[in-house]
């Protein structure tokens, strides 16, 4: 019974709210609420703020009890996979995350044709918060630009792209290609968002070899930071296989140093034998 009211539990949290939940698991809005207040009067606990409208907000309790539900309910599609594949994947779900859609299409193309029956999601953020969402079980398999290895991930390195400025094709710079220390001092440095891989590669290299903006504007995303270069606001640094083609920048390097970053695909050990995500994660962009 526990484990059916752990179930209920985690479909109204996920859901946001008790008639979602029956819709999502096929199950009567009076049952569910029954199954979760069940739970809640057998250890005296309050999982939801509950409101007049059709909504149910999680209590801090409820938010600690649906990150281990997350991890629990996903262990089971998991064990189910497994016995139930045995290697021969032909359905079921992919979730894919990754930094641009650039390292993510050509994989959900090439499983998706082998497998009809598959369904693949791809989500699109930084680096730190997909990792965040693989160790979290949130996503299968991320691509992300990860220098720093975690104990519980594989992460094997698929590309090394080199990090550039970009740069308006009206930007006095663009002509010639580069930027000096001195020069820099006069520009405006675009920033993405904290968490980008990007942004730290290149936070490190301008430190490490003194170079200083006259000021920096925060666009806080990629796509945002790309769209103020185009309007000649600053340089942005970028990763040259990130720039869309139909953008009017041009890329300009540091006169006194390169940078490259690495992406790789990552997985969490315990999941690497998955054959769905095995397969995906020996495949190439």
């Amino acid at each position: 019974m526990f484990f059916t009211e752990l179930r209920a539990f985690h479909a109204v949290a996920q859901s946001g709210g008790f008639v979602r939940a029956s819709e999502l698991i096929s199950r009567s809005q009076s049952t569910l609420t029954a199954q979760v207040l069940s739970l809640e009067q057998r250890y005296g606990v309050e999982l939801f703020f509950r409101g007049r409208g059709r909504t149910a907000r999680l209590t801090p309790l409820g938010e600690k009890l649906y990150e281990t539900t997350i991890q629990l309910f996903s262990l089971e599609k998991d064990a189910e996979a497994l016995v139930q594949s045995a290697g021969q994947n032909k359905g079921g779900t992919l979730r894919v995350g990754a930094i641009s859609p650039r390292w993510a299409t050509g994989i959900m193309t090439q499983m998706m044709k082998r497998y009809p029956g598959l369904e693949v999601n791809l989500t699109l953020d930084n680096s730190k918060t997909l990792l965040d969402m693989v160790l979290s079980y949130q996503i299968d398999l991320a691509y992300v630009g990860a220098h720093l290895p975690n104990t519980d991930c594989e992460m094997r390195i698929i590309s090394e792209p080199e990090i550039v400025f970009a740069v308006s094709k009206k930007h006095p710079l663009c002509t010639k290609g580069s930027v000096s220390r001195d020069e820099f001092k006069e520009q405006t440095l675009i920033q993405r968002e904290i968490g980008s891989e990007t942004r730290n590669l290149m936070d490190t290299a301008l430190g490490q070899n003194g170079y200083i903006p006259g000021r920096v504007a925060i666009f806080g995303s990629r796509e945002g930071a790309l769209q103020a270069a185009q309007e000649g606001l600053g340089l942005a640094p970028v990763s040259t296989d990130e720039i869309p083609e139909n953008l009017q920048v041009a890329k300009i390097r540091a006169a006194d140093f390169q940078i490259y970053g690495e992406i790789h695909a990552v997985c969490l050990k315990s999941r690497r034998d998955l054959p769905i995500i095995a397969e995906a994660l020996e495949a190439r962009a």
